[in-house]
């Protein structure tokens, strides 16, 4: 190479570099400026953005420190098991019986409903789940079945439903808050309907649906000139007693408040007795002690990515925690809270993400004590950008201005489709991970976790799109 071309390519190599050094400290001022805000004075804000073709962080903000993530903790539950698990992965639910049936279409033993975690039974979030208990009967009727001598049964054995002591009273008789079952049935919620009358005036607790909830209801709800649902429904799973405080809106006559069943294998085996009425199955029962019991036919869950898509984009907590229970069962043969949480942080830390220090306590990131660092989540975003699973993933992150939790977030403006991302919040915390794809065909990942703002969560909404139409047109 003679002296001028090497002149030349040296010149090229130190503007490129040059361009590449201003363009960061652009990016940078922006987060600086994000940061430096009045709302976020008190605040504690983690942020890496990154360039997700060659893995470079472009710009920070205390990326190290561990932050409560809020509902963005789904991102390593839904990842981790579509890795462990795969994609087509099927939750199961066998119906069995203990006895024979015989040539005259009769049941001779008990039915059985065993389950295995599937969140999915009856579940309002997927149309084909919804008349599950139907379907039961019917399959029961196409095999020849017109009558059943025996009880139903319900072995809800394979997970032991217990609330994480980390949850807070506030949450956990909420039907956010409801927990992972063996036999998980029409996401393990209840409705209270209420009748409210002048504001300050006490409310009548109408009706619950299903009726037999296995709950007991002291109502103390009050009537409001505030337009909102503010009741909160009190009460774990030590007792049957649950105490619902707050107010709904005055004036109305049949306001719906949803809560946590306790145990939702009651409302199933009612259901079913009502479905095997409408297909003329007579249930005759009396339970027989035969303990042998044999399959007739199981009953199968969406696919993982199906789950895995819902989960993310309208952030159920119960589908999340339903797959940390299974990513437990899957390696250590056992679905706890206490498996799920290692196999978890297991899996990331054998993918080479710092798993030392960060805290997790669930699947869902209802808990508080959860602690992520905003660096630990550009990893794990920038993992799955080139993971086997990056589609299924990427797909199932809710979309600015059009779909799932970030169904209204700039959707007026330049952002709309262009962000894609999980998000989360609770009393405090907001949190926002995921990728943007600026006009110049650039591909970030963006990770921002802010807790102990003090502003509305719309403001912090709004200097958040601000920030990223920055990056956009960066």
């Amino acid at each position: 190479m003679n002296k001028i071309l090497f002149t030349l390519l040296i010149s090229f190599m130190e503007i490129s570099c040059s361009a590449q050094h201003s363009a960061q400290n652009q990016l940078q001022s922006y987060v600086d400026a994000f940061v430096a805000d009045t709302c976020f004075f008190s605040a504690s804000v983690g942020i890496v953005i990154s360039d997700l073709d060659n893995g470079e962080q472009l710009a920070t903000n205390q990326a190290n420190v561990a932050l409560t993530p809020a509902s963005t903790q789904k991102l390593l539950t839904t990842a981790a098991a579509l890795e462990i698990l795969g994609s087509h992965y099927h939750f199961k639910t066998s119906i069995e019986t203990n006895g024979e049936l015989l040539e005259n279409g009769q049941l001779n033993g008990n039915l059985l409903i065993k389950g295995f975690g599937d969140p999915t039974l009856e579940s309002k979030y997927f149309a084909s789940r919804t008349d599950i208990k139907l379907g039961i009967a019917q399959k029961l009727k196409k095999l020849g079945v017109s009558s059943i001598h025996g009880k139903i049964i319900a072995d809800d054995s394979y997970i032991n439903a217990k609330i994480p002591a980390t949850w807070i009273w506030e949450d956990i008789g909420n039907y956010y808050g409801a927990v992972p079952n063996g036999l998980t049935y029409h996401d393990n919620l209840y409705s209270l309907f209420f009748k409210s009358g002048k504001a300050e005036s006490k409310t009548q607790l109408i009706k619950t649906e299903p009726q037999n909830t296995g709950l007991l209801f002291d109502n103390q709800v009050l009537s409001s000139n505030i337009n909102r649902d503010l009741a909160y429904i009190f009460g774990g799973n030590t007792s049957n007693q649950r105490r619902i405080e707050g107010s709904i809106p005055q004036n109305r006559n049949n306001f719906e408040v949803k809560g946590a069943l306790l145990d939702p294998k009651i409302s199933l085996i009612t259901k079913l007795k009502t479905s095997f009425t409408k297909t003329e199955i007579v249930l005759n029962e009396k339970q027989l002690s035969n303990s042998k019991y044999k399959n007739l036919f199981d009953l199968y869950s969406p696919e993982l990515k199906e789950i895995v898509k819902a989960t993310n984009k309208k952030s159920i907590n119960l589908f999340a925690d339903h797959l940390l229970f299974e990513i437990g069962q899957h390696e250590y043969g056992s679905a706890s809270w206490e498996t799920g949480i290692v196999a978890v942080k297991n899996f990331w830390k054998a993918k080479g993400l710092p798993t030392k220090y960060i805290s997790i306590y669930d699947g869902s990131g209802l808990s508080h004590f959860n602690a992520i660092s905003a660096s630990f989540f550009d990893q794990l975003l920038q993992y799955m950008h080139r993971s086997n699973y990056s589609q299924e993933f990427i797909s199932s992150l809710p979309v600015s201005g059009i779909s799932g939790t970030l169904q209204n977030f700039g959707k007026n403006n330049e952002l709309k489709g262009k962000w894609k991302a999980k998000t989360g919040s609770m009393s405090g915390v907001r949190s926002y991970c995921g990728y943007l794809k600026s006009k110049t065909g650039k591909n970030y990942s963006v990770t921002v976790l802010i807790n102990n703002y003090h502003c509305s969560s719309s403001l912090v909404n709004n200097k958040l799109i601000i920030l990223l139409n920055q990056l956009y047109n960066s």
